[in-house]
């Protein structure tokens, strides 16, 4: 039976967020906090829009409540299907919480669906990184970027990953090699990397240039992203740099040589296979274009056999 306690939807998803931030730093992060933030800025504009009040009791909550706001993050915000796919896993995890404390008369999203669409954001080939990492950088501030990304293209870790990086997370391994054992920002997961010979040499670069054990100079990500422009500009890649194709080039490379998905999806720190698979989706469109390519550069020559067979 539902409790009798009345509380607002506005109300209740802002006292989520203020526990939320208490326990940021201790097993959650920031980055999902403003999230949780974001979708509360828009679920305000929505309430005061659509129901021309500060606030929707919890009571009155109903599957079209949802519907509709997945509507107008569509149609008056004219946001990316997956970034609405977001907002709404996270507004669902707040109902969630509300239906289990008996706030709720029942789920508003039982009958909701929606999915993430996989994208291809882009990846590097060899001949591409060859040719970032031999392009002359116009300022100490973007070769230390440039070099980043290429640590990021060869160790499949993120930006944010690549900035907690400390010399405590080098270690020698029983197969006698280097190894980065660290854990994810993101997902919290272990993730175990080889180091092959160009990350090594881009440690060594700074190895004992920096406070606290810090193996790389990490500028901010905005700074980050304009120098990864000027390069890509400059090196005439078709495809826009960002750390997130440093990682899907490792990705990309990595199961074209022939990894296996289950130990990509180790190395990336996944915590669901499914997320590695949009890689392997990835590579083999890939390959599906190519050989696309290749058929018709031989059509003129299996027109030639054909008449003989």
């Amino acid at each position: 039976m539902m409790k009798k306690k009345q509380e607002g939807v506005l109300a209740f998803f802002a006292r989520h967020n203020l526990e939320f931030s208490r326990k940021v730093g201790y097993g959650r992060s920031n980055s999902t906090y403003a999230r949780y933030q974001t979708v509360l800025h828009h679920l305000t504009e929505y309430v005061r829009f659509r129901y021309r009040r500060d606030d929707v009791m919890l009571s009155g909550i109903r599957a079209s409540f949802v519907d509709g706001f997945d509507t107008w993050l569509r149609k008056r915000h004219g946001l990316a299907p997956n970034t609405v796919w977001g907002y709404m896993i996270s507004l669902k995890h707040v109902l969630g919480l509300a239906l289990r404390e008996r706030l709720l008369p029942a789920d508003p999203f039982a009958d909701y669906i929606n999915s993430y669409t996989p994208v291809d954001r882009g990846w590097l080939s060899e001949e591409e990184l060859v040719r970032l990492m031999q392009e002359p950088t116009a300022s100490r501030v973007e070769e230390r970027v440039r070099d980043i990304f290429l640590f990021s293209a060869f160790t499949g870790l993120s930006y944010i990953d690549i900035s907690n990086l400390r010399e405590g997370n080098l270690r020698q391994l029983f197969d006698g090699n280097w190894w980065i054992v660290t854990r994810r920002h993101k997902t919290r997961t272990d993730s175990n990397v080889l180091l092959l010979d160009v990350p090594l040499r881009l440690i060594e670069k700074y190895r004992g240039t920096l406070p606290d054990g810090r193996l790389f100079p990490v500028p901010s990500n905005n700074c980050c992203n304009v120098h990864l422009h000027a390069l890509e500009r400059r090196c005439g890649f078709r495809t826009h740099l960002t750390f997130h194709v440093g990682r899907h080039t490792f990705a990309t490379l990595a199961l074209n040589r022939g990894m296996p998905v289950e130990t990509l999806s180790r190395i990336l720190g996944h915590t669901n296979i499914r997320t590695t698979q949009i890689y392997a989706r990835i590579t083999n469109q890939k390959i599906s274009q190519d050989m696309a390519a290749l058929a018709e550069k031989l059509s003129r020559v299996e027109a030639d056999i054909c008449t003989k067979l």
